[in-house]
């Protein structure tokens, strides 16, 4: 009996000691240790990127995290092959599919027992994304004991990305991340804080370029986001910046080509088609901007240009736009997406301030995009792109209808004059500017 008195005194006294060395106060949730780089900084570089997010106060249990990539930092969905939902949940994803690793630091509650720390390995794969995504990702983790059986089941997550509309770079996102674990056989869940996050993406997977760093330089910064269980309506941000270098090492060579003219739509004054192309090779630095200038003999329908669409019911649906401000296409291919985009291309009303109107160009498909260039006169009549985004674009493609309701109108006969030269200027995201002259294939002249 005294032997027992002397065992619950002595653990009496370990607990008052350990609530005497505990914090006063309870730190809030909060995101620590914050680090997103690629291994090797060099712009457009295929590069392993590591990043590490901690977490303050892990027993309030982070909830949705999210990684928000600086512009021109991407991935390529169609590297690999696609894992499927159903793989990813029984954990049988194509060893080709996966793109990285992932590691967890936790502390598992086991069955009241001492808290347990516990590194909790995982995959990263390539997962089939869900309809307007450009790209998704699947996560199981494999926690292990320190015997042939693991103490928690595997714990499988999907990991959206999102393309943001305020500078075209990408979000990955994690919703309802698990602050429980299912014990491995065991009809119970186990409490588990989640004290750190590590990610790694691949640079490159079976030969093929995977992750691809931005092609400007600079400082360039990842921006994360998270919300706890304790107190989901109270967002948390923090972030972690890198400097891109090398830009001189990129090429940057993008070629322009026209065609303009159709048959019966090449005598003078008749509203013409109009396609031009701007092309890249894979591993150029970014286009940036982009201006076409017409040749003096070639101009805009002025009866079109009254017809305008605003810019709310553009963004909206661009379908719903007036009839008469609809005056073409666009398309768009990337080696990052397994079908092009397309979509249709309006006169839009000018920006607060400019008294031109602009074109609008919608690009849907894996995901959406909406470009808006300015009409420019430098002394001639052209169309001027800014800050178009830092993605690997192998063609793009706007062609304008002819006909009634046609924007291009040509001063001249086009089969009876010299082809119609057009003009040039590009801009790189690496600093580099290209300008030329091109003259354009007209269409339509009979050959009889």
């Amino acid at each position: 009996m005294d032997v027992m008195r002397r065992v619950w005194l002595s653990f009496g006294a370990v607990v008052v000691g350990c609530l005497a060395l505990a914090p006063a106060a309870h730190a809030a949730f909060g995101l620590t240790g914050l680090a997103a780089a690629p291994a090797n900084a060099n712009a457009g570089a295929n590069s392993d990127v590591n990043i590490h997010i901690g977490f303050t106060s892990p027993g309030d249990d982070v909830k949705d995290l999210t990684v928000g990539l600086p512009p021109g930092l991407v991935g390529n969905p169609t590297a690999t092959p696609l894992c499927t939902l159903a793989q990813l949940q029984s954990d049988s994803c194509p060893s080709g599919s996966q793109v990285g690793t992932v590691t967890t630091n936790v502390t598992a509650h086991l069955l009241g027992l001492l808290p347990l720390p516990m590194t909790v390995n995982g995959s990263l794969y390539n997962l089939e994304p869900a309809a307007g995504e450009p790209a998704r990702f699947g996560i199981v983790l494999r926690p292990v004991g320190s015997d042939p059986l693991p103490l928690l089941e595997k714990i499988k997550q999907v990991s959206d990305v999102q393309l943001r509309k305020s500078d075209l770079g990408l979000n990955t996102v994690l919703t309802g991340i698990p602050n429980t674990a299912h014990a491995a056989g065991q009809a119970l869940s186990v409490p588990i804080d989640i004290t750190s996050i590590d990610i790694h993406l691949d640079g490159s997977v079976g030969g093929h370029g995977f992750m691809r760093n931005p092609t400007s330089c600079g400082t360039k910064t990842t921006k994360f986001t998270a919300d706890s269980y304790a107190n989901p309506n109270q967002k948390v941000t923090g972030q972690a910046t890198f400097v891109s270098t090398n830009c001189a090492s990129l090429p940057f060579s993008p070629t322009l080509s026209v065609g303009i003219g159709a048959p019966g739509l090449t005598r003078a004054g008749a509203n013409t088609p109009l396609t031009t192309t701007i092309a890249q090779v894979d591993g150029e630095a970014g286009l940036r901007n982009a201006q076409v200038l017409l040749p003096t003999t070639v101009g805009a329908n002025p009866s079109v240009l009254v017809h305008q669409c605003s810019a709310a019911q553009f963004r909206a649906d661009a379908s719903k736009c007036p009839a008469g401000s609809l005056v073409g296409s666009a398309t768009a291919t990337s080696p990052l997406l397994a079908s092009p985009l397309g979509g249709r291309v309006a006169i839009v009303k000018p920006a607060q301030g400019d008294f031109l109107p602009r074109l609008g160009v919608e690009l849907r498909g894996p995901l959406t995009l909406q470009l808006f260039g300015s009409f420019v006169l430098d002394p001639a009549l052209g169309n001027r792109f800014d800050n178009l985004p830092d993605i690997p674009i192998s063609r793009f493609k706007l062609h304008f209808k002819g006909g009634a309701g046609g924007l291009i109108s040509g001063s001249t006969d086009l089969c009876k004059s010299a082809a119609p030269v057009f003009h040039a200027d590009f801009d790189g995201w690496n600093g580099v500017t290209q300008s030329g002259d091109v003259g354009a294939t007209v269409n339509g002249c009979s050959t009889g």
